[in-house]
This record gives C-alpha cells, sequence and structure tokens, in this order.
C-alpha cells in the first residue's frame, strides 16, 4: 500500500483537511487515528482527529473562522486539545506541543490507530507498522503498556474487533488485556459505562461476548470483580437465542410503531446470566445499577425485559403486549425468543413477530393510542357514583378492552361498565 494511495489523496482534499492545511501553514500537522484508519478500509465518517506539533489553540481559532465551526477547548490545564463542531463534521486537534510525533504516536492504543498522515507532505509516519497490521486484518497493542496506562482500553479492544470487519487481536496483545482487566475496576464507572454501551449497540455480539469471557471481563465486571473468572454459562446460552431474533427484527423491512435498539436486551442477557443459585437476576442488577454500569433509566428498561417472559398466546394478549411496550416492543419481542421456560421454537417465535407486526401495521392507533370514548364525569354518571377510587378502575377496565379489541364504541363500552358495576355491586 503506497504512501499515495489514492483514498487518502482524496481525504487531503475534502473540505475540513484543505482548510485544515491552510490554517496550520509551516506548522507540521497530521491527520491521525480512526479517520485515517478508516479510509484505507473504504469506511467514510465526519469525526476527524488531527495533531499538530504546537499552537494548537491558534491554529483551531484559524480554522473555526475559516469553515466556520464552533471552537471548544477540551484538555482544561491538563492537556492542549481543541474541538470544532461544524454543521456536518467535528475535528479535534490535539497540540503535541514540541513532543515528537512518535513519541505522540506511542500513546495511542492500538497499531491500526498509530500512524499518520501529514496534510502538507501527503506522507505516511507508521513507526508502528499500523498499515501492515491493517492489511493482515490485525489488532496489536502499540507498546506493552497501552492497557496498564488505561485498563478501558481492554474493553476498547472488544470494540474494535466488533467494529473493524475480519479483525482480530493477536496472541500477545490478548495476554496483555487480559493481565490488565482486573484494573477496569479502577476506571470511572461513566467511562466503562459508555464503552460497554459502545460493545453492546454492535451490530454483532456473539463474537464481543467470547472475548469478553477470554479476557476476563465478563462476568466479572458487572459484579464488581473484573479479572476473575466465572460461569458465563447461562448468558451464553441466552445470547445465543437472543442475536438471532436481533438479527431477524433488524432485517424486517420497517417495525411499524417500533423502534429496535439491541443493547437493552442483551444488557438484560447479561445480568440475567449473573443469576446464581443464591442471587437473582434483579439483585445482580441492583449491584449493577449502585456500582454506577447502568444508568437509572437502563436499569428501569433492564428491569423490565428480565420480567419479559410470558408469551401473549391470544390476539388480546399479543395487543395488550404492543400496547405496554410501545416504541419498545421490538425489544421485548427479541427477549421473548430467550427467556419463555420453556423456551419458543424458532418458527413459534416468528409467527408470533408477524402476529405483532401485522397488528402494530393494521391497527397500531387503537392499539398504542385508543380515543376515549368515555370520560370520568360519563362513566360517573353511568354508574351513579362520585369521582373516587371506582371511577379509575372503570377507566382503567375500559381502556384495557378497547386496546385489547374487546371494546369498539361507545354502545359497547356502555354494556361493560354495566356489567362492571352489577359485578361490584
Amino acid at each position: 500500500m503506497s504512501s499515495t494511495d489514492p483514498r487518502l489523496l482524496a481525504l487531503l482534499d475534502e473540505p475540513v483537511p484543505r482548510a485544515l492545511r491552510g490554517a496550520a501553514g509551516s506548522t507540521p500537522c497530521h491527520l491521525v487515528g480512526g479517520v485515517v484508519r478508516d479510509r484505507l478500509l473504504g469506511i467514510v465518517g465526519s469525526d476527524l482527529d488531527a495533531v499538530v506539533a504546537t499552537d494548537g489553540e491558534a491554529i483551531g481559532a484559524r480554522l473555526a473562522g475559516d469553515l466556520p465551526a464552533r471552537l471548544v477547548r477540551l484538555g482544561g490545564k491538563e492537556f492542549a486539545a481543541y474541538r470544532l463542531v461544524g454543521g456536518d463534521f467535528t475535528l479535534d486537534i490535539w497540540d503535541r506541543q514540541e513532543q515528537s510525533l512518535e513519541a505522540d504516536l506511542a500513546r495511542r492504543d492500538f497499531t491500526v490507530n498509530a500512524f499518520a498522515l501529514d496534510v502538507a507532505g501527503r506522507r505516511v509516519e507508521d513507526p508502528f507498522g499500523g498499515r501492515a497490521d491493517l492489511e493482515q486484518r490485525r489488532l496489536r497493542a502499540t507498546t506493552e503498556g497501552v492497557f496498564a496506562d488505561d485498563p478501558l482500553r481492554v474493553l476498547r479492544l472488544v470494540r474494535l474487533s466488533l467494529q473493524l470487519p475480519g479483525f482480530v487481536a493477536d496472541p500477545e496483545t490478548l495476554e496483555l488485556a487480559r493481565r490488565s482487566s482486573p484494573g477496569l475496576a479502577e476506571v470511572a464507572v461513566e467511562r466503562v459505562r459508555d464503552e460497554l454501551g459502545k460493545v453492546l449497540r454492535a451490530r454483532k455480539l456473539l463474537p464481543g461476548f467470547e472475548l469478553l469471557v477470554d479476557l476476563e471481563v465478563y462476568p466479572g465486571l458487572l459484579s464488581g470483580r473484573p479479572g476473575e473468572a466465572g460461569d458465563a454459562s447461562r448468558a451464553d446460552r441466552l445470547l445465543h437465542r437472543l442475536e438471532p431474533a436481533l438479527e431477524h427484527l433488524a432485517g424486517r423491512p420497517g417495525l411499524p410503531r417500533g423502534r429496535l435498539e439491541p443493547a437493552r436486551p442483551r444488557l438484560a442477557a447479561l445480568i440475567s446470566g449473573l443469576a446464581t443459585a443464591t442471587g437473582t437476576a434483579e439483585a445482580a442488577l441492583e449491584r449493577c445499577w449502585r456500582a454506577g454500569y447502568l444508568t437509572s433509566r437502563d436499569a428501569a428498561a433492564c428491569r423490565r425485559l428480565l420480567d419479559c417472559s410470558e408469551k401473549p398466546d391470544s390476539q388480546a394478549a399479543a395487543r395488550w403486549f404492543l400496547h405496554s411496550w410501545e416504541e419498545d416492543w421490538p425489544a421485548a419481542a427479541a427477549m421473548l425468543a430467550a427467556t419463555p421456560r420453556p423456551a419458543l421454537p424458532d418458527a413459534e417465535w416468528r409467527q408470533l413477530v408477524d402476529r405483532l407486526i401485522e397488528l402494530a401495521d393494521r391497527q397500531g392507533a387503537a392499539i398504542f393510542a385508543p380515543p376515549p370514548l368515555l370520560d370520568g364525569n360519563e362513566i360517573g354518571r353511568l354508574l351513579g357514583v362520585r369521582p373516587g377510587p371506582r371511577i379509575g378502575a372503570a377507566l382503567a377496565l375500559l381502556h384495557r378492552a378497547q386496546v385489547e379489541g374487546r371494546v369498539g364504541d361507545r354502545t359497547q363500552a356502555e354494556a361493560l361498565l354495566r356489567s362492571f358495576a352489577s359485578d361490584a355491586g
């Protein structure tokens, strides 16, 4: 692969790199990291990283005026870094403050992220053999200390193995990562949570899960003991049922009134896998939330998904299932492939999904947001009662009957409530 690879030349001729070259002038300036790697892989993105020898703030200010873009200081007093945010791009500029380019590249995690493209000379600087590793689809640590310096890179190794097509870590890098996985306990939980979320949002998770187990990150991390081997068999079984379901749903041409976000059902499966003979999945969820590995919102969503194990057998139950889960119904449907006892056969689960999609598409308005047929005052007059718990119970009964398709007009609603009053009386 030549240093004048046409994909890199095309990158340098794009508006932002061209403006960066002008703003830097005679100051050495290189594009680095993922943007160079991804272009050589044929992946086009809008996030760029650059490193300049000095005068980073002045270069950023000039560039912000030229593009135009908003300039934000990132590093505070610890390091000199600046972010430019434009309408359709983000550019981070790192000032190496006269440190050598090789020393700057040495602090990066993997060799495929540790070569640089000179924006003026159009040369590639590759002191660690990253381009050869790129051609071999190999993830290799830049130096022996990369994981010890920042144990979060253990999770980043998993994420990159999923993100970059066909890439695998070399054995020495795997061993370095495994030895550093206990250090994840000392990393800020917000950073761990963010990186784990990126892993869980990958298109396919199973290879990453196997790597998490191999690196002794799972189940230990979510139990507060990364680096300790443990039993991952339950989570493995759940994920092997869940992942084909998520893939099937993702392949459907549109999910009426639904969205598919795979991270939460995957997280629920991992937490369910922490259940033991002496501890429940709910207790494991509570520990993860209190440790900070889950946001309150994610914890609430996972708690619901952990309870999602009853197949909606009837038409009325299927309608209520859709209504109860609203736009998250695809994630709940995926959990039904993994958690019912006994597990649903694949063909039966697919039939259920077809029925849910057909109902959501054909009767979505009546299922997700049925218009009220009677208000509280009308119910009070019909039942001869004053405002209070009985009217609330009647409203809830009527609402559920509408969602389930048992009531469709005022006459049917009134008949249902008269029956309700008779039974209650």
